[in-house]
């Protein structure tokens, strides 16, 4: 929105800036795994004590916590949050199952919408991170919608304030052992599961224009 000509002096992010409270946010398995840790979760902390003493063991010295804030430790988590998500769903499939058992096979509710504009939004824990999306309804048709994407969060350049974003951050005191060939930069950046879908803007520099979109 609002970018209407391409400019090789200008300036333009591609990419949204979303902040917490003002500060940039890693968002992903990694920071599921610290935030349900530190909250006492316990298949997290199972699972995470788990691997970190595995790896202590083939490393030959103590692994702590703190370790998981790295490259290899956003793959860690994963494997952590895959762990901890088979447990849940064991238990939801019983669930599932008694319920149709019982009779109940609905699958969904059918939404109703009041006239005049409501808003609304909601937030999902996916695989790559927090994602959320909102909406704006008047007279039930959709007028505005935006989804900000868990890619968008890791992604995003520095905000207002200055304040790095994750990618950015990430990379700060990195090793290099190759400047011609910065394959750790690549690892890291590949670390975090990038989705860039939304990120892709087509611009034609004449000003032709590339897509028309109908709202019906």
């Amino acid at each position: 929105p609002g970018y209407t000509d391409f400019q090789d002096n200008g300036k333009y992010s591609w990419v949204k800036s979303p902040s917490f409270y003002g500060k940039p946010a890693q968002v992903g398995p990694l920071a599921n795994v610290l935030c349900m840790y530190a909250a006492g979760h316990g298949p997290t902390k199972t699972y995470a004590k788990q691997v970190l003493s595995t790896a202590g063991s083939l490393a030959g010295a103590k692994i702590p916590l703190s370790a998981l804030h790295s490259t290899i430790g956003r793959h860690a988590a994963r494997a952590i949050r895959c762990a901890v998500l088979y447990d849940a769903l064991a238990t939801q499939w019983e669930m599932l199952v008694n319920n149709i058992a019982a009779g109940d096979a609905k699958t969904f509710n059918r939404p109703t919408f009041p006239k005049g504009e409501i808003t609304g939004f909601g937030f999902h824990e996916a695989p790559r991170g927090v994602l959320s999306h909102w909406v704006v309804i008047k007279n039930g048709k959709i007028k505005n919608y935006q989804a900000v994407v868990p890619s968008t969060w890791n992604s995003g350049p520095r905000n207002q304030n200055d304040a790095r974003g994750p990618y950015e951050a990430s990379l700060i005191g990195n090793p290099v052992a190759d400047a011609d060939r910065p394959l750790e930069v690549l690892r890291t950046i590949h670390s975090f599961d990038p989705c860039l879908a939304c990120a892709i803007h087509m611009v034609d520099a004449t000003g032709k224009e590339t897509t028309k979109v109908s709202v019906l």
